[in-house]
């Protein structure tokens, strides 16, 4: 570990130790700025961001973990710094030196989608991140190739397991082809595609953790996992492999848009001319396997062309695809807390549903809505409130906000399946769709608006307040009666905001106006001031009062109207200024001045420091290396002591 450690490139020292302070881990000498305690008695924790620190105090305070679980840790993370570098490596070698192998490899890690599919949760204790052995030439050079694929249930919490794994090697022998026990409650074992039953998984006895120890000593010295979907298939095993051929992202059909991936089935009827299975049969997880294999060999032995053109069959299919498509429409982002019986009372229409539950626990379901023909799927589209937006790929969408049986709100989106062209509302201009939704809004959602709006004027809103000004120190910032609304910071240690809400909108106003500071506004034009306020410790602090709507009223805050001419407004300004506001914001520039100067001085000091401290680490260093040196003198001499006394001791008798 402390060779890895200390041959390890900077950027992967600092998000060891950025894992480690997130995980508020502790080792010898406690957390990192414990540690920077006592192992920097000059500065100790006022420096510690670790971009900041030499690599020689990283490695220091990563040496001081000890525990078995920690070091682990430390070793999946240095293994998945040097994966990185090697798929870096990948893309920037030269093509023309490339193997086969090695091209498909470069394929799927330059696909649009790798770096978002292949981006997996590595770190955590039951992921298996496979080492690339110590000559990395020679890994780079392996034509070693085994295709995996694996059947899946879903589990009660909505997430998929892994319950048979199939493998083959390059010559299509079968390696593995075990069942595997889930570790959570199945809810839906889907043996119309995986043929899985209850029955076969009672019978299971192998683990994630022992698939992953069988696995191993396949994936050595550079194998390339080959698979169609593969990352599905890794994310259920838990194993983070660098050496990829992903036989989705490696072929694809002419004039294709980007998100399309070809089935498995069809790229064996292109390429191989034969499927994997007939239409309504059930999966099996080794035949998979052999047939991506053989997709990477049709390319590799063969010299078939990856780019490839559809048939009329699958032309055919693809328009039938989407003709029923044209009948349905998609729920999404439908909060789990939603029953899906509530559905109901969201469309109109003649309709059946097909819920499908969300991909992790507490998360967003979807629903497919299917009509009888398109013009009715189209109309209980166009019957839906709200602005047509685009989806990613360009398919026409609303957000839809409803109310459910118990009387609460809640919201999701209703989409389209296809594009299909057909002129609707839906389809319309998105000037003219806005303007006509503008025309048509109700009287209860105006009646909502204004509610909204007059609520608004009787609040203040403290913002960018520092996180360690504590919130009861907000009651002393403002004047009147007022009720405090606190809400957190998005991130560790950022800015936290608190809502302040008044008995009327003149209290408002009047707090608003009691508070010194110039009126600036923010990006939305609302008017706000910053305030400088001190502590009950006696330290100080700043924040931004700003208030909640422009409500139009004539103040001392009002901000100039928008029609005047701003050259007279800031003329006029200049004319009405006293003397004396221009005596204190004289002095509050000079206050600043000074402040900025203080700064840049303290700025200048760290630098300073920075570059000391990496001259007395180069001193330690050299101070290690002398006590060493006279350490070996000292054992050497001592040795000859001991021969010295030998000899002398034969030369008496």
């Amino acid at each position: 570990m402390e060779h890895k450690l200390a041959t390890a490139e900077k950027n992967v020292l600092v998000d060891l130790v950025r894992l480690v302070q997130k995980r508020r881990l502790k080792g010898e000498n406690g957390e990192w700025k414990e540690f920077l305690n006592v192992y920097d008695k000059k500065f100790g924790s006022s420096l510690s961001d670790p971009s900041r620190r030499s690599n020689d105090v990283l490695v220091a305070f990563l040496m001081t973990f000890k525990k078995k679980e920690d070091i682990q840790l430390l070793a999946r993370v240095l293994q998945c710094g040097a994966n990185r570098d090697m798929i870096q490596k990948f893309k920037e070698e030269s093509p023309g030196k490339e193997t086969p192998e090695q091209r498909l490899v470069r394929m799927t890690i330059a696909h649009y989608y790798y770096p978002t599919d292949y981006a997996f949760p590595s770190c955590a204790e039951d992921w298996f991140v496979t080492e690339l052995g110590k000559k990395k030439s020679k890994v780079m050079k392996s034509t070693r190739m085994l295709s995996i694929d694996c059947e899946m249930v879903t589990c009660d919490d909505g997430s998929e397991a892994v319950v048979r794994v199939g493998a083959v090697d390059r010559d299509l022998k079968v390696v593995l082809d075990k069942f595997v026990k889930p570790d959570k409650p199945v809810v839906d074992y889907k043996t119309e595609i995986t043929g899985v039953t209850a029955e076969d998984l009672e019978k299971a006895t192998l683990s994630v953790t022992d698939i992953q120890k069988k696995l191993r000593r396949f994936l050595s010295m550079g194998t390339i996992l080959v698979g169609h979907g593969l990352h599905n298939d890794l994310k259920v095993l838990r194993i983070d492999h660098a050496r990829v051929i992903d036989t989705s992202y490696v072929y694809k059909y002419v004039n294709a848009p980007l998100g399309h991936r070809p089935s498995l089935n069809n790229l064996c009827k292109s390429v191989l001319g034969q499927e994997v299975r007939m239409a309504g049969a059930v999966h099996n997880c080794v035949h998979d396997a052999a047939a991506a294999m053989k997709l990477v060999l049709a390319v590799v032995e063969k010299g078939i062309e990856t780019t490839l053109e559809e048939s009329e069959e699958m032309l055919e299919s693809a328009n039938t695809r989407r003709e029923a498509a044209k009948s349905q429409l998609l729920l999404h982002r439908i909060p789990n807390d939603v029953p899906s019986q509530e559905l109901q009372g969201v469309l109109t229409g003649d309709f059946t549903l097909e819920v499908k539950p969300p991909t992790k626990k507490g998360g967003f379901y979807t629903a497919v809505v299917n009509f009888k023909n398109p013009e009715e799927a189209n109309q209980a589209f166009d019957n839906f409130e709200g602005n047509v937006v685009k989806d990613k790929v360009g398919l026409p969408q609303k957000m839809v906000a409803f109310k459910l049986s118990s009387g609460s709100g809640s919201s999701l989106y209703v989409r389209k399946m296809v594009h299909d062209g057909e002129i609707s509302a839906t389809e319309e201009n998105n000037v003219s769709s806005m303007r006509q939704n503008r025309e048509d809004e109700s009287e209860e959602t105006r009646e909502a608006n204004a509610n909204q709006r007059e609520a608004g004027k009787a609040k203040l809103l403290l913002h960018k307040i520092p996180h360690k000004v504590p919130s009861q120190e907000l009651k002393g910032v403002i004047t009147g009666d007022f009720t405090l609304e606190v809400m957190p910071p998005k991130r560790q240690g950022g800015y936290y905001t608190a809502v302040i809400e008044f008995n009327s909108p003149e209290e408002a106003n009047q707090a608003f106006d009691n508070v010194e500071g110039d009126v600036v506004m923010d990006k939305g034009g609302l008017p706000q001031k910053m305030f400088a306020c001190k502590l009950s410790s006696g330290s100080g602090a700043s924040l931004y009062v700003r208030k909640m709507v422009d409500d139009g009223e004539t103040s001392a805050t009002k901000r100039p109207h928008p029609e005047e001419n701003n050259v007279s407004s800031k003329r006029q300004r200049r004319v009405d200024e006293s003397e004396e506001a221009k005596e204190a914001n004289c002095e509050g520039h000079l206050k600043e001045i000074e402040e900025l100067k203080e700064k840049l001085k303290a700025q200048d000091f760290l630098n300073s420091c920075e570059g000391h401290s990496k001259e007395i680490e180069e001193l330690k260093q050299k101070l290690k290396a002398k006590e060493f040196q006279i350490k070996t003198q000292d054992t050497m001499i001592a040795n000859l002591k001991i021969k010295l006394e030998k000899k002398q001791s034969k030369t008496r008798k």
